[in-house]
């Protein structure tokens, strides 16, 4: 007989397990995106301004959860995880997509405005993500 409290471990869907080259050179994928992206050579200011942004958000959540006494039920931990994961892996395609585009363009940037707003937007939605798990936590958001 299972134990009473874990019946929402059940029916999950598969967690999103970042690729290799986000497993460095921290162990957060989140990180390590933001990383990648202000580190390349194709991101316009733009691009890493909202990476910034990204980054700051993923510090105060860590940041947070850290400071937490006592931590996290495990319940929450797991949701503020799917929500986090959520927001890195959708960011991650965008990146991907994004470089695809500039190669595909020869680096010309005109020809990759698409790509580049949707990895705007899809840092942006990521930061709110990070920043409502915060606010959800803290009472600020509720």
């Amino acid at each position: 007989m299972p134990s009473e409290g874990w019946e929402w471990l059940k029916d999950q869907p598969p967690k999103w397990e970042a690729p290799d080259d986000l497993h460095a050179p921290t162990v957060s994928p989140a990180l390590n995106l933001g990383v990648q992206v202000i580190g390349s050579n194709i991101a316009g200011n733009d691009i890493v301004e909202v990476a910034a942004e990204f980054l700051a958000a993923e510090a105060r959540l860590e940041l947070w959860m850290g400071r937490l006494d006592p931590p996290l039920p495990l319940r929450r931990r797991f949701e503020v995880g799917r929500e986090t994961g959520e927001a890195v892996r959708t960011t991650y395609e965008a990146w991907i997509d994004f470089q695809k585009a500039h190669r595909a363009a020869g680096g010309r940037v005109a020809m990759v405005g698409r790509e580049r707003s949707r990895l705007i937007a899809a840092f942006r939605e990521a930061t709110a993500v990070l920043k409502r798990a915060v606010d959800r936590g803290t009472g600020e958001g509720a």
